[in-house]
């Protein structure tokens, strides 16, 4: 008789949560169509705008093919769109039939989104146009007032100063921006809208922030963390018909997995795959910020890596970093410590490289991807963690599931992250129009 309350209470809850994500892509899909219908569009013209954007190939052939719409209507349709300024005219390729196809592509200046990217103690904003050209890129210290319970309001009213202060610049027109994504801290539930912790931002809690923010500004809002954002990035990067699966390790100021299959984020079934920064992974190492003692997050992060060679530097350890001051040692510093030969560089980032190597030993177990990615800030460290990854890797894995893995360090700028959100939000923007389009399919 429990069991089955048990099973009974399961099946009313998993319910409430799906009718809850119904409930909330309706809405969305109803704001972005509002929008869509101001510019005065048809819906066979948003199906051919749709249609840009997943396809490869954006020839009149291939439009017609994909939405439907006869060919002849389609080329009506996109005349129409050109002289409307909302597409243009892209370049010539070879069609079915050897004669020159145009190609077509949603005009640049058609709509923007925003990415952005909140640390402990920066706010980072990036403004993209609809020909993913970067218009806007900009950092800005977070401050945070004294009271915990206050930090969510203050980066609230400092994201909607920065908007302003966007707006007022005239690069981008509030009345065209289309979407923004927001790359959080901590743990995010992305299908329910829900930062669920800021870990090393404090004050944080199960808060809705996606309904928050789209009350406040009107806009279509989506919420991800650090990981999936890099891991969206480097897969927009590759181009979008990358269909081979591969996993980044995130290596910034949080440690996380991305999984990517088919071209799309794996999420789990809760939005949490990928937690592995909270793997255990020493006996006697420091608190992570989740809580727990010697998690994965207090080893091979960037703070903490900062941390072990500020407390080796302390105990009198003899090295070139102790010409620097400890608040001024970066990433970059230990980096070129290792490239001179330092002893102490080198055998510290020898021994985080083993920590690693055991890490990616359980994702290339765990999904058998073809390509290992390390990114993130610490990335640049890479060709340090080469020997020891590789040697965990041989002495832990079956050798058959190394034949065809590749391990790469993946590039890493500072606004990867807001770009990785922003693009997060222009997909589910276009994801959104409805089901005209078997979405996300080539």
């Amino acid at each position: 008789m429990l069991f089955l309350l048990i099973i009974i209470i399961i099946s009313v809850y998993f319910r409430i949560f799906l009718y809850y994500c119904l409930i909330n892509l309706v809405k969305y899909s109803i704001s972005v169509y509002f929008f869509l219908e101001s510019m005065q569009l048809t819906s066979k013209e948003i199906r051919i705008l749709q249609a840009l954007h997943f396809l490869k190939e954006h020839s009149r052939y291939e439009i017609a093919h994909r939405t439907g719409i006869s060919t002849v209507s389609v080329t009506t349709l996109l005349n129409r769109l050109i002289e409307d300024g909302r597409i243009t005219k892209s370049g010539k390729t070879e069609s079915r039939s050897g004669r020159p196809s145009v190609l077509y592509d949603i005009s640049p200046d058609f709509g923007y989104f925003i990415g952005v990217s909140i640390e402990t103690n920066s706010i980072r904003l990036v403004a993209i146009d609809s020909g993913q050209l970067i218009l806007v890129d900009r950092e800005r210290p977070l401050i945070l007032s004294p009271d915990p319970g206050e930090h969510l309001a203050d980066i609230i009213r400092q994201l909607g100063k920065e908007l302003e202060s966007l707006f007022a610049s005239g690069l981008v027109e509030r009345e065209r921006m289309l979407a923004m994504g927001m790359s959080l801290p901590g743990m995010v539930d992305t299908e329910r809208g829900v930062w669920l912790t800021g870990f090393r931002v404090s004050g944080i809690g199960h808060i809705h922030l996606r309904d928050i923010l789209e009350r406040k500004f009107s806009i279509p809002v989506s919420v991800e963390d650090p990981t999936r954002c890099i891991s969206w990035r480097e897969l927009t990067r590759k181009g979008a018909d990358m269909k081979e699966p591969f996993v980044l390790l995130y290596l910034g100021s949080g440690v996380g997995a991305g999984i990517v299959i088919d071209g799309k984020l794996y999420r789990g079934a809760g939005g949490l795959a990928g937690e592995i920064g909270h793997l255990h992974v020493t006996e006697d190492g420091d608190r992570c910020p989740c809580g727990n003692i010697g998690c994965l997050e207090t080893v091979v992060s960037e703070p903490s890596i900062l941390r072990n060679f500020q407390r080796r530097l302390a105990e009198g350890v003899i090295s070139t970093l102790g010409r620097i001051l400890p608040e001024n040692l970066d990433i970059l510093a230990i980096y070129d410590a290792a490239k001179s030969g330092d002893r102490l560089a080198r055998s510290t980032l020898y021994d985080l490289g083993l920590f690693l190597g055991e890490t990616c030993a359980t994702l290339v177990e765990l999904y058998n991807p073809s390509t290992l990615l390390i990114g993130g800030s610490v990335g640049v460290l890479g060709e340090f963690f080469d020997d020891p990854i590789n040697l965990r890797l041989r002495q832990r894995v079956l050798p058959e599931m190394l034949n065809d893995l590749e391990l790469k360090y993946a590039p890493h700028e500072p606004n990867d992250e807001a770009i990785g959100a922003a693009k997060i939000a222009e997909r589910r923007f276009w994801e959104s129009l409805g089901k005209d389009l078997p979405l996300g399919e080539e």
